[in-house]
């Protein structure tokens, strides 16, 4: 055994073959005899691969990420840990800052769950029949009861009742030479049925496009909803009221159109 200062060279005796020397064992520095193994012949690894194995060898123990290829790709690859730097910082967004900011707002049910003053007539009103529990309900007056108290005003003036009317059916108004007696007569039959019948359909079979037309007029002047479709092969126009009350105009289209001219 031939002891250098850094390698034990260990030469094993015995048959060789012819021409070749010793073959040497290499044990690794410091360690046991598990270490120990036989040497290979020398393989040569060419230098690209060395420096493509430390290159993935620094990769794997830093940080250090591949380039990104494209310019897009390079701009998020470097605005990303911009971002995350900045998430950190700010972990509640303005949208969340009033949830973060201020405790969760008590229900009204936790208030009589919790409040003394509450717990016992909720408990009485608890203890009650459905009979019982339905008369406070009965007594308090619903939102529909308040509107059929209101009065729901029409359109203040002619004026505003007349800008109703679809702007080409106002332009024809204006230019033509309307037919007052025919017009006064659709007002007429309109005004008879809302009066009497205020929530139902009023309908109708003009065989006049012009007459269908005027009628049309009439309604949205009258704040009313007409449609006309086919029925039997003929033109059927029907006409609502959408309001709680039929309130027609003071002053009616053929008037106002009078005025007009």
């Amino acid at each position: 055994i031939f002891s250098f200062s850094r390698i034990n060279v260990i030469y094993i005796s015995g048959p060789q073959p012819p021409g070749l020397g010793p073959v040497p064992v290499r044990e690794s520095f410091g360690t046991g005899p598990r270490e120990l193994r036989l040497s290979s012949p020398a393989k040569r690894v060419s230098p690209t691969k060395k420096k493509q194995f430390y290159i993935n060898q620094a990769i794997r123990n830093s940080d250090l990420t591949p380039r990104a290829k494209g310019k897009k790709s390079l701009h998020r690859q470097e605005n990303t840990p911009y971002l995350a730097n900045l998430l950190e910082k700010d972990e509640c967004s303005k949208d969340d800052l009033e949830v973060c900011s201020n405790p969760a707002i008590p229900s009204i049910f936790y208030e009589v769950c919790t409040n003394g003053n509450y717990v016992e007539p909720w408990n009485d009103f608890m203890n009650c029949s459905g009979e019982e529990q339905e008369r406070p309900r009965r007594k308090t007056p619903t939102s529909s009861s308040k509107t059929r108290g209101m009065v729901i005003n029409p359109a203040f003036t002619a004026q505003d009742c007349f800008q109703r009317i679809d702007r080409r059916l106002r332009a024809t108004l204006r230019r033509k030479q309307i037919p007052m007696g025919t017009l006064e007569v659709l007002e007429e039959n309109l005004l008879s049925f809302f009066n009497a019948q205020p929530h139902s359909v009023y309908t109708t079979n003009l065989s006049s496009s012009f007459e269908r037309l005027l009628l049309h007029a009439i309604c949205q002047y009258m704040d009313l909803v007409s449609a006309s479709s086919d029925y039997n092969g003929l033109r059927q126009t029907e006409v609502v009221n959408k309001q709680e009350e039929f309130l027609p105009p003071g002053l009616l289209l053929t008037a106002y159109l009078e005025q007009m001219s």
